[in-house]
């Protein structure tokens, strides 16, 4: 082959390298897809189309597929490890976890530090129930590639799990909302060793936060930090104070929002005899989008008398509501609001978000509707939830199956207000 055309064939691959994972990044997965399939039809041997296909399919939720395309990437580059990585998700999204598993060890044998494999093979132990190294595991996060969180840096020490009596600890949010209500409990134990806390989390969680009792300051990100002796990220916590299963703080609740904002809610969403539900049925799509149910799915739910369904809502735009419900979202200013209309309400039933959290915390009664391929902290087949004992999880049996999950909600639904009429 000539200097010339060989110069041209390598300029071609990466301009394809180049669009198709422009097109990824922006969320045009079928376009980045024609894209990826007509490069790997005329360079069939080069491995990281295969992957980076691999990627798409993922995404666009092709499992079977993307299966394929990453083995045809490891079989023409075994060393490829961001492709064993990636093959390990897709065998734990269709619940194969032990192959998952075997795939980040194999990665792991011939490269010990792939951030990437420690991520998940902790998220994989997680999910099953080990803690004590899934959480180990889990503090590789600071070395993956585009973490959602940055590593702070501060001149004093970070914490490593020391003697704290009489020492100031700095604990700092990091990731989702849901993330900082889940994991803000650990705070407490801290001041039981003695120390003074100081938590530093997003705005609209300040409020809220300040109800976890004495001993903690919370002040929002962006604000000048009081002094203090030591540093660690809030979910550093579990690892550092050696959390298993059976050792999860459970003192339900947590969390309360203030009599002024109790007394404002309880003055505009009524009370007239019915049940109040309220209801969260779609999230963010990223970086879960399985975690949503569709609006329509939703339409048995309404077939029972006797409800009065209360919206918690929070992410309003180009979400349609599955029926009438009273929505008063629109006078929610943060979290302490969301938590007082909670406590109006006498169940929730929501997908894997941030009102979950919430409401587990407050210690209400929730229905969590959960994916086939459900997220670590919520385990596996089990109807319990070991972070939240007023929780019942509804699980899908078969993958994108919402309708079976709903139809059991909604039988269940029967039941309670039936028990509740016979009172």
């Amino acid at each position: 082959m000539s200097e010339i055309r060989q110069g041209y064939i390598m300029g071609e691959l990466e301009r394809i390298l180049w669009e198709g994972a422009g097109l990824h990044d922006a969320g045009r997965y079928d376009d980045a897809l024609l894209l990826y399939d007509d490069a790997v039809s005329r360079w069939p041997t080069l491995a990281l189309l295969w992957n980076n296909r691999g990627n798409t399919l993922l995404e666009l939720g092709f499992i079977d597929q993307a299966i394929k395309s990453y083995q045809h990437a490891l079989h023409l580059a075994p060393s490829l490890h961001d492709s064993r990585v990636a093959l390990a998700t897709c065998y734990q999204a269709q619940g194969d976890l032990q192959q998952a598993l075997v795939e980040c060890a194999k990665v792991l044998k011939s490269a010990p530090e792939h951030a990437e494999a420690h991520w998940n093979y902790g998220l994989l132990l997680l999910l099953t129930g080990n803690y004590v190294a899934g959480f180990r595991e889990y503090e590789w996060r600071w070395k993956k590639r585009r973490f959602t969180s940055p590593l702070r840096e501060f001149s004093e020490p970070p914490w490593h799990g020391g003697d704290l009596s009489a020492k100031t600890v700095l604990v700092y949010a990091e990731q989702g909302f849901g993330d900082t209500l889940q994991f803000c409990r650990y705070l407490p134990l801290l001041v039981q060793r003695g120390a003074k806390v100081v938590f530093e989390c997003h705005q609209t969680l300040v409020s809220l936060m300040k109800s976890l009792g004495q001993g903690i300051t919370v002040v929002p990100f962006g604000q000048a930090l009081p002094p203090f002796d030591c540093h660690a990220a809030l979910l550093s916590l579990p690892y550092l104070l050696g959390s298993t299963v059976e050792t999860i703080p459970v003192a339900i609740p947590y969390l309360a929002p203030s009599k002024e904002r109790l007394l404002f809610w309880r003055s505009v969403i009524p009370r007239a005899g019915n049940i109040n539900v309220g209801l969260c049925w779609a999230g963010k799509p990223k970086p879960d989008p399985g975690r949503s149910c569709p609006s329509e799915v939703l339409q048995p739910l309404v077939n029972q008398a006797g409800i009065t369904w209360v919206s918690l809502q929070m992410e309003q735009e180009g979400v349609k509501p599955p029926f009438s419900l009273i929505d008063l979202t629109m006078l929610v200013q943060n979290f302490e609001d969301t938590a007082a209309i909670i406590e109006q309400l006498d169940l929730v039933i929501t997908i894997d978000t941030s009102v979950a959290h919430l409401s587990g915390a407050l210690g209400k009664q929730t229905w969590l509707m959960l994916p086939y391929a459900p997220d670590w902290r919520w385990g596996l087949e089990r109807e319990e939830c070991s972070w939240y004992p007023t929780f019942r999880l509804f699980r899908q049996v078969v993958p994108a199956d919402w309708e079976a999950v709903i139809e059991q909600l909604a039988f269940e639904l029967g039941r309670l207000c039936g028990v509740k009429k016979s009172i």
